[in-house]
């Protein structure tokens, strides 16, 4: 692993981005109660559904946030099956799907933690790419993950794929450019090189990384 310096600037725009995305479903939630408090009975059944979907929808972000830039995603525990059921609960409501072949495309050998950390972000950048819909595939061969967006619209805005690639200068970085940059963050930290290549329509990104060589310890019999 290395040590990095998180520069302020990269702090206040995450928490403004995780602040943007938890903001909706929570105030959802609050016109739902007071949809209640103001209709009563006679509001119930509509209430109901909105508290129920705008719930969902903070439980899901929180959920994907904690892997993508909380210490949770980078615990010993997590697996390549919890993050496909996360990404998978995040994009419900979207146009966006998931093609992961979980008996393929999962490492099966022993990772350093943070790798999934480092994958999930760029699932999420690869999302974003597509805006009006489209795949998100991951994909495996031998020591490297593939992760590419899949569309007729494939939309990598300016200074996304140079912030991936930590060529983006920090007072430069804006609310769109910040994932990218925090992933590159993460790639760096936990010692998993990534490549970005953006074509015309066009998004692959691979995570290249090496297995943890165990020690085989024979027992006395």
């Amino acid at each position: 692993m290395s040590d990095i310096k998180v520069p302020v600037r990269v702090l206040e725009l995450l928490c403004s981005r995780v602040c943007h995305d938890v903001v909706s479903p929570v105030a959802a939630i609050s016109n739902g109660v007071e949809l209640l408090t103001e209709m009563g009975a006679d509001g119930l059944q509509d209430s109901v559904g909105l508290l129920t979907h705008a719930a969902r929808q903070a439980s899901v972000r929180l959920q994907m946030f904690r892997l993508s830039y909380g210490a949770g995603g980078s615990e010993a525990l997590i697996t390549g099956k919890m993050i496909y059921e996360a990404f998978n609960n995040y994009i419900e409501s979207d146009k966006v799907k998931l093609e992961w072949d979980l008996m393929n495309a999962t490492p099966d050998e022993d990772l350093n933690p943070g790798f999934f950390k480092v994958l999930v972000n760029a699932m999420l950048f690869a999302r974003e790419t597509l805006i009006r819909g489209g795949v998100v595939r991951v994909t495996k061969d031998g020591h490297k993950m593939f992760v590419e967006a899949v569309a007729d619209n494939v939309t990598v805005r300016e200074g996304m794929a140079e912030a991936l690639r930590g060529e983006l200068a920090v007072n430069d970085l804006t609310p769109k450019t910040i994932h990218p940059y925090v992933t590159y963050m993460f790639a760096k930290h936990f010692d998993f090189p990534l490549e970005c290549e953006v074509g015309e329509n066009t998004l692959k990104i691979t995570i290249s990384y090496t297995p943890v060589i165990k020690e085989h310890v024979e027992m006395a019999v």
